[in-house]
């Protein structure tokens, strides 16, 4: 079985790993969840599943909004966001298990004290504009890296390829113009 999305055409294997495959944090007879992080605006969940519960599950997640779901390949898990994440987990009860544990867990105290800011769950950026990422990459930073770091990158870079120091122009538009595509970016976020 097979669907077709703006990605090509996906396999079932593909949206599904193998339920023998292990590493489940819920399981049930036919259905695990092998993954669930919270990510930027929404959670990554990873699914395994055989049978009438494969079914099941591509059905709940079809029937979501197309811009509540989304499946990330690099990730081999579906992007759900936060408001559809509840109505998956109604129709999904071992997510609605995994929900319930994720949201009883303990938040960390030692990063609040170390760090002076509250983030109790810290976020990852899952969904970058290409050219964004591009950008990140030309800095030298992982995506997702704050503003800070990025003038501290973009300073360390003018500093060996500026024209005045023996560097190139094209070199040294390109630096400007990745700091300018990722702050813009960042600016756009808040």
């Amino acid at each position: 079985m097979y669907f077709a999305t703006r990605l090509g055409i996906i396999t079932l294997s593909d949206l599904f790993r193998d339920v023998g495959a292990g590493g489940a944090l819920v399981t049930g007879a036919d259905f695990s969840i092998t993954l669930f992080e919270e990510v930027e605006d929404g959670y990554l969940v990873g699914f395994a599943a055989r049978g009438s519960m494969l079914a099941r599950a591509l059905r709940a997640i079809l029937c979501l909004d197309p811009w509540q779901r989304r499946w990330i390949p690099a990730e081999r898990a579906w992007w759900i966001s936060q408001d559809a994440i509840t109505l998956l987990a109604r129709h999904l009860p071992s997510l609605g298990e995994t929900l319930e544990a994720w949201r009883r867990r303990p938040d960390d105290l030692a990063a609040y004290i170390a760090g002076g800011t509250w983030n109790a769950r810290p976020r990852r950026v899952i969904i970058l504009p290409p050219e964004v990422a591009a950008a990140y990459d030309r800095l030298g930073l992982t995506p997702g890296a704050d503003e800070s770091a990025v003038c501290a990158a973009r300073r360390g870079l003018a500093r060996a390829h500026h024209p005045d120091s023996g560097g190139e122009h094209g070199t040294m538009v390109a630096i400007n113009t990745a700091t300018d595509t990722v702050k813009a970016w960042l600016e756009h976020r808040r």
